[in-house]
């Protein structure tokens, strides 16, 4: 086994669409990494991390893993693709503009037919889609109620105004609730951003994805010339699939030619938000050319109770395209990743649910996204196994995990299947 162990690693990672800088997303993985290592009983350390000429773009860090028991170790530097910048600008907007603007991008994935797609393709994302518009309606029909309440209830020349100033300041106030447990803002921005995608309309997103390409091509041709990547891997979480695909995509139109095995990692991916759209079939082609033309493996994870990523969806077949073969996809039981106390807790927070894929498992189980892209074992290995719970990797203490048989005995096969 010590012979097969990854050495060196090269990992290009994209977040997910979150309002956090790459500093933040640096130290989140930097901890998440620390706990789930703790999970599965290996030693992880870190170098400091560097940004390259001032760009906070890009941020890299490097990771040493260990097993405990084993011989040899594997060195990973994962360079963080950020694009939190672009987040701020639609963040930054006046508030009336922000919600025009996302409501108008729903309006669009309507008026094209694109929601009749997610329906037909994984009808359980339709929640999310739907949520802006039930907590509008919601914060209405509370603050038309206790207008109509009011209004009937006293009598006066100013209650139908007082009524109303009272019935709108309880539909602002029950937003603001909703907002500051669910993100609706940040919602509404996702869905902005998304539409502007798929129609090609924000130069600086173009622009962006042409310096990602860059940076890969570039990370990548050093790092073989120094002799420091058994293994290249492509990974990125939710919308960062929209900019990690034609990114790469873009690479190989400008001469990148990776001689150590590359491969995509998805997890939670929001390819098909954008995708499916009817003005996005520059990536649509993107995908086309990753898998027919480069014949690049694609292992896909989805989870079960994630109403934000696409479950049962494929970047292939979904799409149309005939790749042979087409992407892995690999499905992931979150309950089984963290304490029954943490699951409990954010089983109703869809968004916490979503962020679980980039965030520490509590116990061991086959899905981890930091020993995936820190561990001893290649993604090949993985896409043969659909687990990183093997060797070297040592045996949990009996007292402490369940075993990976009992997960299997369970109706969805485990915390992967």
């Amino acid at each position: 086994m010590a012979s097969e162990m990854i050495q060196r690693r090269l990992v290009f990672l994209f977040p997910g669409f979150e309002p956090m800088g790459v500093e933040a997303h640096v130290a989140r993985f930097r901890r998440a990494s620390e706990r789930s290592a703790k999970a599965f009983g290996v030693d992880v350390s870190f170098e400091e991390p560097t940004n390259e000429a001032n760009d906070l773009s890009f941020a890299t860090l490097t990771a040493r893993l260990k097993p405990q028991g084993a011989g040899g170790e594997t060195r990973t530097d994962i360079v963080f693709c950020d694009w939190s910048d672009l987040i701020r600008s639609y963040e930054h907007r006046p508030l009336p503009v922000r919600v025009a603007r996302g409501f108008a991008g729903l309006f669009d994935f309507i008026a094209t037919g694109t929601v009749i797609q997610y329906l037909k393709t994984s009808w359980r994302y339709i929640f999310f889609f739907l949520y802006p518009f039930v907590a509008v309606l919601l914060a209405l029909l509370v603050g038309l109620g206790l207008f109509i309440s009011l209004e009937h209830g006293f009598s006066g020349p100013t209650t139908g105004l007082v009524a109303g100033l009272i019935g709108l300041a309880a539909a602002a106030g029950l937003l603001w609730q909703i907002d500051r447990r669910w993100h609706l803002r940040v919602a509404l921005d996702d869905w902005a951003l998304a539409a502007d995608m798929c129609r090609s309309r924000n130069p600086a997103i173009e622009e962006r994805v042409t310096r990602f390409a860059e940076t890969i091509q570039e990370r990548a041709q050093a790092a073989e010339i120094a002799g420091t990547a058994d293994e290249i891997v492509v990974a990125a979480h939710s919308l960062g699939t929209c900019y990690a695909v034609p990114a790469l995509a873009k690479a190989f139109e400008t001469g990148f030619a990776p001689r150590a095995p590359l491969h995509i990692l998805t997890v939670g991916s929001s390819l098909m938000k954008t995708a499916l759209h009817p003005s996005a079939a520059h990536q649509r082609e993107a995908v086309r050319r990753l898998l027919v033309d480069h014949g690049l493996p694609w292992t896909d994870c989805q989870g079960l109770s994630d109403p934000i990523n696409f479950y049962k969806s494929n970047p292939a077949t979904s799409l149309g395209i005939a790749a042979d073969p087409p992407p892995l996809i690999v499905k992931v039981r979150f309950r089984h990743m963290v304490s029954r106390a943490t699951y409990r807790r954010i089983k109703r927070d869809f968004f916490r649910l979503h962020r679980q894929f980039v965030l520490a498992v509590e116990n061991r189980c086959p899905y981890s996204l930091h020993m995936l892209l820190l561990g001893p074992a290649s993604l090949t290995q993985f896409r043969q196994t659909r687990s990183v719970d093997r060797p070297p990797l040592v045996e949990p203490l009996a007292e402490n995990a369940r075993s990976l048989q009992e997960m299997l005995a369970e109706p969805v096969a485990g915390a992967v299947s």
